[in-house]
């Protein structure tokens, strides 16, 4: 599936392998950061809520702290707060080696957006990480009075239509389009745990916001000599707050994002004009900042170690994405932080990482760190990655957001042996998590890697990752009324029960046997 995200298909996990930094680097001079990061280490909890699995309420309570912060972008006061958060509670837990992984990443800011089509104003949302160079910091503007001139309207944004409308000097209107729909996974499913058999209800058909057609359009326009971008959510429910992830393209022009709604109004005024003009304003920067992986140990009796990961970062209020997944991560480490050291025949590492939204330079480090490079005592053998444990989101007849109250369709991409896929299909069972799938992530780990971000699997680490898509994961619409707290037990009770099945099972058949990514695939010179 070239030219598209799909979570970048697990960019995190291609880009793993490539080279990067990481490490010991000094704070950005950003005021509050500094002591935010480096504040005093937390005391070990004695409170009795602190002890075993923990309750759905005590989940949930960090998922609220989590979302109480808004943006958690990397770079801001409230990522670094988040991360502050998680380290304090890894130390609160018991956990050693507690400590942040750095890497460099690029803070993108817009301070002043504005979209206007035939002299009128249209409601509108800036497209995340255009109007900048790769890697270079910059301040962008296109000047007080913003972009004048002539909208074309590309449809899809196909290379024909854009060749046709001889886009070059001009703001362009175009539809993206969500590629892939839960069925779309069809062919990698082991089994599917659905005994209400929603799968044959029609949102099974609808695709989710992950893969998109956006990395392809958006080049093309560049490199047609476009302007400016207007992209309709056309899939969309009825919002322009999408804050899609880095493409991994180099755009130098500004775009924003409209609504169905607005895309249709768009149309309406360009047809009343023989020539349609329109003003677009942005304004921001794009400039060096540190991102913070988040990093605790429970130390058993071999150095062989079982990573569990997920994300703290977020780019509105992030309940699903990704409150719960740092929360379910919390959640095992105060489980296993319950039980005495002998009990373990491996080592457990916690971590979760930021940069999500700005192009995983954390995790590019800690992978190469610890995976690539082997330069720390842990000999990762085995990745759990927690995910994304939200409610399932459809839009209605009206093109509004409607929550149904059952999990979202969500799948497991893995590639362990067989024991431990029998034991996840009886945990499946045994929980009810109901509406999900166990996906074959062999042919992907080594190859183009995984939508998650168990950035592991491509260097040959045998993985399970949960993973759902629903369709407010990306928008200001990810609250917390969306968390499905129903499943936030069962879903640590059940990697839990994975976690000890794969600290049972002698390290060479935790996984079944993956190449790493080739170096050519990888970015490798």
């Amino acid at each position: 599936m070239p030219n598209t995200p799909i979570k970048t298909l697990g960019v995190a996990a291609l880009l793993c392998l490539s080279a990067c930094t990481s490490g010991n680097r000094s704070e950005p001079a950003e005021t509050g950061i500094d002591a935010i990061a480096n504040a005093a280490p937390c005391a070990r909890s004695t409170a009795p809520e602190a002890v075993g699995m923990p309750s759905e309420a005590r989940i949930f309570g960090w998922i609220e702290y989590f979302a109480s912060l808004g943006n958690r972008r990397t770079g801001t006061v409230g990522g670094a707060k988040a991360a502050a958060y998680m380290k304090c509670q890894f130390e609160s837990l018991g956990l050693q080696d507690v400590h942040y992984e750095t890497a460099t990443a690029m803070k993108w800011e817009v301070t002043r957006s504005s979209l206007a089509v035939a002299g009128q104003a249209i409601d509108s949302f800036p497209i995340a990480n255009t109007f900048v160079t790769r890697d270079k910091p910059s301040v962008f503007s296109t000047g007080p009075g913003g972009l004048n001139t002539e909208i074309v309207d590309i449809g899809l944004g196909t290379q024909p239509e854009i060749a046709l409308k001889n886009v070059k000097g001009k703001i362009v209107l175009f539809d993206l389009k969500f590629l892939v729909p839960t069925l779309g996974l069809a062919p990698l499913i082991e089994f599917f745990w659905d005994p209400g058999l929603t799968i044959l209800d029609p949102s099974s058909l609808t695709a989710n916001p992950f893969q998109t057609s956006a990395a392809s359009v958006l080049q093309g326009m560049v490199d047609a000599g476009a302007v400016g971008i207007v992209g309709v959510l056309a899939d969309y429910f009825d919002s322009n707050k999408y804050y899609n992830e880095r493409y991994h393209l180099d755009i130098t022009i500004p775009g924003v994002w409209v609504s169905p709604k607005d895309g249709q109004r768009i149309r309406d005024l360009m047809k009343a004009s023989a020539t349609p003009t329109a003003n677009l304003v942005m304004e921001g920067s794009y400039e060096p900042t540190i991102g913070r992986a988040v990093v605790g140990a429970l130390p058993g009796k071999s150095p062989d170690t079982i990573l569990v990961t997920s994300h703290h970062d977020a780019v509105w209020n992030g309940a699903v994405e990704d409150g719960s997944g740092a929360a379910s991560v919390l959640a095992q480490a105060q489980y296993f932080a319950s039980k005495p050291a002998e009990s373990r025949q491996k080592t457990l590492l916690f971590a979760t990482m930021d940069t999500h939204w700005a192009e995983y330079k954390v995790h590019q480090a800690f992978g190469k760190k610890y995976i690539i490079d082997k330069k720390t005592p842990y000999n990762i053998v085995g990745d759990v990655s927690i995910e994304h444990i939200g409610k399932q989101g459809i839009k209605d007849a009206d093109g509004k957001l409607q929550i149904v109250n059952q999990p979202e369709y969500r799948g497991i991409f893995e590639n362990l042996g067989p024991t431990l896929k029998l034991t996840m299909i009886n945990g499946l069972i045994k929980h009810d998590l109901r509406r999900t799938a166990l996906l074959d992530a062999s042919p992907l780990c080594g190859t183009v890697g995984i939508p998650t971000d168990a950035f592991s699997c491509a260097a040959g680490i045998p993985t399970a990752s949960l993973i759902s898509g629903p369709n407010y994961l990306y928008d200001a619409a990810d609250t917390l009324d969306k968390v499905d707290r129903d499943q936030l037990v069962p879903v640590a009770q059940f990697f839990a029960e994975l976690i000890e099945a794969m600290d049972a099972t002698p390290s060479a058949l935790i996984g079944v046997p993956v190449p790493p990514l080739s170096a050519a695939a990888s970015g490798l010179p």
